[in-house]
């Protein structure tokens, strides 16, 4: 589902990680403001996207993936300044990972969190609050 996401080497993760601020800013301009990087803006990133998209299956379409891709980029990045130890990482080696190559956020206890998947479950869920309760269980 996530495949055509997936970064296939160390160099193609460096790559996506230096693009974040550009990807964020055209997210930003599509809801209309700047998000902070609270745990609020979850909140209004999650009520865009569940007004935005009726399913999560529309966000996975094409041309749909690069505002995917922005919102998991702020969702990591309110993980990594909200949670002690919290880094983005990605998993190359265990294909057996359910988060084989797609960009996660590793937590100081080892835990491991995919954003991407975060908003497509939040997509599925439709429950408001979901993404916040997420990163609260961690905090």
């Amino acid at each position: 589902m996530l495949g055509a996401l997936q970064l296939h080497s160390r160099e193609a993760f460096q790559i996506w990680l230096a693009g974040d601020v550009e990807v964020r800013d055209e997210l930003y301009a599509l809801i209309g403001e700047p998000l902070a990087t609270d745990l609020d803006s979850l909140d209004v990133l999650e009520a865009f996207l569940l007004a935005r998209y009726r399913t999560q299956r529309k966000i996975l379409q094409l041309g749909e993936r690069e505002i995917l891709d922005a919102a998991a980029r702020h969702v990591g990045l309110v993980m990594l300044l909200n949670l002690d130890g919290a880094a983005w990482a990605i998993e190359l080696d265990d294909e057996d990972n359910a988060y084989y190559r797609l960009p996660i956020v590793r937590l100081a206890d080892g835990a491991e969190e995919c954003p991407l998947t975060m908003i497509t479950a939040a997509l599925d869920r439709r429950k408001r609050g979901y993404l916040r309760g997420i990163v609260d269980s961690y905090a």
